[in-house]
């Protein structure tokens, strides 16, 4: 895709951030974070997560990019256990590139995800790379990001090794080495099928993108459906909730969170103008986790997305 919010990229959802960390945190005990995030010029890496059991450790999602493989790989190796499963949360390549990397070395790990990617890679991905292609050669792209498109390409070309081993069709339980968590899954929410994991021995929440930081990504998003599932994570009697990018929140601050999502999508489908609703969205998170220093970036990307929900372009992402 030709990204519309600013920068080209096959999968826009940003353009600049702050440089990525280097080392995996402890969210709780047996709950790692190797956190993602972007690069100036490069395509986003989302947060990967390791969970520790009795037996092996259980990844959920593995980036984009070789440098965060690497530390997905050092996390592992930090562990001294094997690694015995994959959970994608969705298709969106910053979330499921690493898993060629990672399986490569390790032909024995299964990974587990929705079928939504068999729909992603005939519609939004092929589009998006048919799209990208002429641009390239058209020089319309310039480095690096040209360099990260290439990429991404490149990952596309291999799709059908992105699908899932072991199909996730309902909600359940998984084994992590040992250690029992929920797995629930779904569907037509920022993607056709996104799961997420609550861990109950540490009272963690993994949500993928359906929380994200600084704004909701909305290209691949049924809104409605989205804010559904926001009232199924707020069900669970989670501490710490991991979103898909962004840091670690606090019960209170996924509950802000939930609530600008809500107020976001009432104010553009309203009469208020573009920018007031923007400006809204970044006030509710500068008011507690956005530094100002992003301010343009924010507005930018809402003001984006606010095009996309009242044009109807993301009514094809719900059921009829």
């Amino acid at each position: 895709m030709i990204a519309r919010a600013a920068c080209l990229s096959i999968l826009a959802l940003a353009c600049a951030a702050p440089a990525v960390a280097q080392e995996a945190k402890p969210v709780a005990p047996g709950v790692w974070l190797v956190e993602g995030g972007f690069e100036t010029g490069r395509q986003p890496d989302g947060n990967s997560v390791l969970i520790e059991g009795p037996d092996g450790l259980l990844l959920v999602d593995t980036g984009r990019h070789a440098s965060h493989a690497a530390k997905i790989e050092a996390a592992i190796a930090a562990r001294g256990k094997p690694l015995v499963r994959i959970v994608n949360t969705h298709w969106h390549l910053d979330h499921v590139s690493g898993n060629l990397t990672l399986k490569a070395k390790r032909p024995g790990v299964r990974v587990s995800a929705s079928d939504a990617i068999d729909g992603a890679l005939t519609g939004f991905l092929k589009r998006s790379a048919d799209s990208a292609r002429p641009a390239l050669e058209a020089g319309k792209i310039p480095e690096p990001m040209a360099s990260e498109v290439r990429g991404d390409l490149a990952t596309f070309a291999r799709g059908a090794e992105l699908r899932p081993d072991d199909v996730v069709r309902e909600s359940g339980v998984i084994d992590a080495g040992g250690r029992k968590v929920e797995l629930h899954l779904t569907r037509h929410a920022a993607t056709a099928g996104d799961v997420w994991l609550y861990d109950p021995e540490s009272r963690v929440l993994i949500a993928g993108d359906l929380v994200t930081d600084p704004v909701p990504f909305l290209d691949t998003a049924c809104p409605d459906g989205w804010r559904k599932a926001l009232d199924d994570l707020a069900a669970k009697p989670f501490t710490q909730l991991i979103p898909g990018h962004g840091h670690t929140l606090t019960r209170r601050g996924f509950d802000e969170w939930k609530r600008s999502f809500a107020a976001f999508l009432d104010c553009v489908r309203g009469t208020q103008k573009p920018s007031w609703c923007t400006a809204a969205w970044y006030d509710s998170q500068a008011s507690h986790a956005t530094p100002p220093a992003d301010k343009l970036r924010i507005l930018t990307m809402a003001d984006y997305y606010v095009g996309r929900i009242r044009s109807g372009e993301l009514d094809k992402n719900c059921p009829k």
